[in-house]
């Protein structure tokens, strides 16, 4: 038993990632589209999910809002959506958030941004986010299009050496081209 212990405490330093030093909280604000994850997202609220994008605001408490909504089934299927906050435990480690979400996990769950696009119009273009475990890996682009043509290959090779390339933590492209706009 402690030989197995031993095997898993090792291969989780191996997979040990990191954060952004730092980054402006007022340039990641906003909306953001969904443009890949990972398999083991689509076990979660976004299971067959279309189309998703999350929506970032500020709250007086210094926490941030946090809007997430998905198509349902296709990308013209229903409308389903979750909130919550996001907040910064540790101001020393500011990319490392927990979020809260109505109805999920209790305690909330890790979001760490470990990888930033650049910031065009005062706004970061794409985002890598994910957990301790690299399990749940999320790529959010400010606009799908953009990101296709002009980041997607620098991403994924990104999230590859960063070690998300198994069966459950690959990059997995989400695409916008059949949806129905939200009425928001």
């Amino acid at each position: 038993m402690q030989k197995l212990v031993l095997i898993f405490a090792i291969i989780a330093l191996s997979l040990a990632i990191d954060v952004v030093d730092d980054y402006d909280v007022e340039s990641y604000l906003g909306d953001w589209f969904e443009v890949a994850s990972s398999p083991w997202v689509h076990t979660t609220f976004e299971k067959n999910g279309f189309c998703n994008r999350a929506r970032y605001g500020a709250l007086a408490s210094g926490d941030l809002s946090v809007y997430n909504v998905q198509r349902d089934g296709a990308g013209d299927g229903p409308i389903k959506s979750i909130d919550g906050y996001a907040r910064i435990p540790d101001l020393s480690h500011k990319a490392k958030l927990k979020v809260f979400l109505n109805g999920g996990q209790a305690g909330g769950g890790d979001y760490w941004i470990i990888e930033l696009g650049p910031v065009i119009n005062k706004k970061y273009q794409w985002v890598i986010v994910s957990e301790p475990e690299m399990l749940f890996m999320w790529v959010l682009s400010r606009n799908p299009q953009q990101y296709r043509e002009e980041y997607e290959d620098y991403v994924r090779d990104r999230v590859s050496a960063l070690g998300f390339n198994g069966v459950l933590n690959k990059y997995v492209p989400r695409f916008f081209d059949k949806c129905v706009p939200y009425d928001d």
